[in-house]
C-alpha cells in the first residue's frame, strides 16, 4: 500500500513551436519512462534538454525519471526550475511533485509548505489535498511520540495482532483507496471493527482515511 498518491503525469511536447528533434527526444524519454526503464528516459530528456534547456515539459519530466530513481534531491532540483512557470498547471503539479519529493526524504514541513503552494494554483486537486492531510498527520504524530513518556510509549508500542479477517478487510481497503473510493473504504472498515476488534490494529489506517474523507466532503 503507497500511503502517498503520486501524481507523475508524462506531458507529450504539443505545437509546431518545438523543433521535431526536441519532439522526439521528448517523446523517446516518455515511451521509456513508460516501460520502467528510468535511467535511459532521463538520458533521453538530457539529450532533449542540450538542445533546448529551457524546455519545461523536458524538466518537468526529467524530474519525474530522478523522482522514480529515488533521486530526490536531483527531482527537487528540476521541478524547482519549472515552478515558475506561466503555465500554472504545470507549475501546480511541479510544486506538487516538490512535496512529494519532500515527503519521501521525511522533510515533512517543507512537504507541506510545497503542497500548499500547488493548491494555491490549483485549488481543485484532491491528491495535492490528501497528500497535505497526510503530511500534517504524520508530523503530528512524530510530535506526540516526542511529548509522551517513555512509559505511555511503550504502552502505544504494544500492538494489537489482526486476525486473518482483519488483514483482508485492510486489503480490501487500500483497492478502494486506490480507487480514490474513500468513503467506501471508511465504511468497511467502520463496519469490520463492529464485527472483529482486531480490526483496531490498523486504527491509524482508518484515521487517514477518515481525513481524506472530510477533505472531500468539505470540497
Amino acid at each position: 500500500m503507497r500511503w502517498i498518491v503520486i501524481n507523475l503525469i508524462m506531458l507529450m511536447l504539443i505545437g509546431s513551436a518545438y523543433a521535431d528533434s526536441i519532439r522526439g527526444k521528448v517523446k523517446k524519454g516518455n515511451e521509456l519512462y513508460q516501460e520502467g526503464k528510468y535511467e535511459q528516459a532521463l538520458a533521453a530528456y538530457q539529450d532533449a534538454l542540450l538542445d533546448d534547456p529551457l524546455n519545461e515539459i523536458a524538466l518537468f519530466n526529467q524530474g519525474n525519471a530522478y523522482y522514480k530513481l529515488k533521486k530526490y534531491k536531483e527531482a527537487i532540483e528540476t521541478y524547482q526550475k519549472v515552478v515558475g512557470s506561466e503555465n500554472l498547471q504545470l507549475s501546480a503539479k511541479a510544486f506538487y511533485n516538490i512535496g512529494n519529493a519532500r515527503f519521501q526524504q521525511n522533510k515533512l514541513k517543507e512537504s507541506i509548505e510545497a503542497y500548499k503552494k500547488s493548491l494555491e494554483l490549483n485549488p481543485d486537486d484532491i491528491d495535492a489535498k490528501y497528500n497535505l492531510e497526510l503530511a500534517r498527520a504524520k508530523l503530528k504524530e512524530l510530535a506526540d511520540k516526542k511529548q509522551m513518556p517513555n512509559q505511555q510509549q511503550q504502552q502505544q508500542n504494544k500492538k494489537i495482532e489482526p486476525s486473518e479477517f482483519a488483514k483482508q478487510l485492510k486489503q480490501q481497503a487500500e483497492k478502494l483507496v486506490d480507487q480514490r473510493r474513500y468513503k467506501d473504504a471508511y465504511r468497511l472498515m467502520t463496519d469490520g471493527l463492529k464485527k472483529d476488534k482486531t480490526v483496531a490494529a490498523f486504527s491509524d489506517f482508518i484515521q487517514r482515511i477518515k481525513d481524506v474523507v472530510d477533505i472531500v466532503s468539505a470540497k
